[in-house]
């Protein structure tokens, strides 16, 4: 009698299997049906929530010029983009300047002058749109023949055309605080002086300051270095230090540029000969020239006045003091803040005064905020009401904050950018379009 095996548990999971599929196949029959024939709600489908990934979700173009503004470890840990709807300015350290804090409608932000007057320079030259203000140290160096050392660590490279001929003996360089492009070419007659220069030699209207937030501090920076923020590390008028405190720039305690400015260069190279000096409107525009890169004994000439026709007159006194009278290059920095008449004035008393063999370069660092912008305080209340003490100091487009307090009220960062994300504008929408932490800025370039 032959013997019929048992059934193996393999073949009987495979009899179950088809079951349980047919079972389901029955089940799910009506469903499918429904859908066929769209019967009923059956075709409407759930639309997927959006998912906004913080920084990444910005303008590519907006997101450049953020990540070239900040630097890990100076910059504040939460930073913020206004909304089209509001504006946010103030924190540069000085009361009088207001700079306004980047929106999402600053792809083409810090729109500036840049001029080449003079010795050392070809009049026909074309400075490009768009060139940015990284290029104006290196072409000031190329100007007066100078090589600088490591040029590999700074972005900014000479404008090609503009230094031509015999080298200048000095460089006079005029940078105008709070202003920017369409300032200017919204009030055409207030600045005759700076007009002809643009007419007589080579230059634009249409430079770039290159980064963001515009901050004057970091700007004049950019401007002394040839380096962007996130190389030269001035990312604004408060920066955090080596010790985690937040400290003015430029001021005691205060961490040095990453990279030299031209006039530390000047000084290395050519053995602290050069003339290298400094009028400016507050000890936060030091960056222009540099301090103290090379040696912590520099000799540098830095003079501070508060009015643009004191500083022009400061200026003059400078120049008649030696400045661009032997063969050795100098550097003589002048940063005006005014009204942009009265800083044309002095413009033009700064032109008559410099020597032969001059060249004369003119920038500035973006324009002040609205007047009808929501002041930075008020943005710090706003943020303090989740808990007093969060905030450490405020920053051009963003908070420092107060890691111990955070600790002590068990609390967290995520906790500080909820309570910005809740702001309202005056007209009831966000008043902000995005709001993240630094270390957003530091992986964005996985967007």
């Amino acid at each position: 009698m032959t013997s019929i095996p048992p059934p193996s548990f393999a073949s009987g999971l495979g009899r179950r299997t088809l079951v349980i599929v047919a079972a389901a196949g029955l089940l799910a029959a009506p469903a499918l049906l429904l859908r066929a024939f769209c019967v009923g709600e059956s075709c409407r489908r759930q639309a997927a929530p959006e998912v906004r990934a913080p920084f990444c979700s910005l303008d590519p173009q907006l997101r450049r010029l953020l990540a070239d503004g900040y630097r890990q470890g100076r910059s504040p840990e939460v930073l913020v983009v206004t909304s089209e709807d509001a504006t946010v300015a103030g924190a540069t350290g000085l009361e009088d300047l207001s700079a306004p804090w980047p929106s999402v409608e600053d792809v083409d932000a810090g729109r500036v002058p840049l001029v080449f007057q003079g010795a050392g320079i070809d009049p026909a030259a074309e400075v490009p749109a768009a060139t940015p203000l990284v290029d104006l140290a290196p072409t000031a160096a190329a100007i007066l023949d100078v090589r600088v050392p490591h040029p590999g660590v700074r972005s900014g490279e000479a404008i090609p055309g503009v230094a031509a001929g015999g080298p200048a003996r000095l460089v006079v360089l005029v940078v105008w605080k709070g202003v920017g492009s369409d300032d200017l070419e919204a009030s055409p007659a207030a600045w005759p002086t700076l007009r002809r220069l643009l007419r007589e030699a080579a230059g634009t209207l249409d430079a770039r300051v290159g980064s963001l937030p515009l901050d004057p501090t970091a700007v004049l920076t950019t401007i002394g270095t040839g380096g962007l923020p996130r190389e030269h590390g001035i990312t604004g008028s408060t920066l955090r230090n080596e010790e985690g405190k937040a400290v003015p720039a430029w001021g005691r305690g205060a961490p040095y540029s990453v990279i030299a400015a031209l006039g530390d260069d000047l000084d290395e190279v050519l053995g602290q000969r050069p003339l290298v000096g400094l009028v400016g409107a507050s000890a936060l525009d030091r960056g222009v020239i540099g301090k103290d890169w090379h040696l912590r004994t520099d000799q540098d000439e830095v003079v501070l006045k508060d009015r643009a026709v004191r500083q022009a007159d400061a200026a003059a006194d400078l120049l008649a003091g030696g400045y661009g009278a032997d063969d050795v290059p100098d550097l003589l920095a002048v940063v005006m803040h005014d009204r942009v008449p009265a800083m044309d004035r002095a413009l033009q008393r700064v032109v008559q005064a410099v020597p032969p063999s001059t060249a004369v370069v003119v920038t500035s660092t973006g324009p002040l905020a609205a007047e009808e912008a929501v002041g930075a305080d008020r943005i710090r209340a706003e943020v303090e009401g989740a808990g007093a003490g969060l905030t450490e100091a405020v920053a051009v487009g963003g908070l420092f904050l107060d890691q111990d307090v955070l600790v002590e009220a068990d609390a967290s960062q995520e906790d500080v950018i909820r309570a910005l994300r809740g702001i309202r504008a005056s007209i009831g929408g966000p008043m902000f379009a995005d709001v993240f932490g630094g270390r957003a800025v530091e992986f964005g370039r996985y967007c």
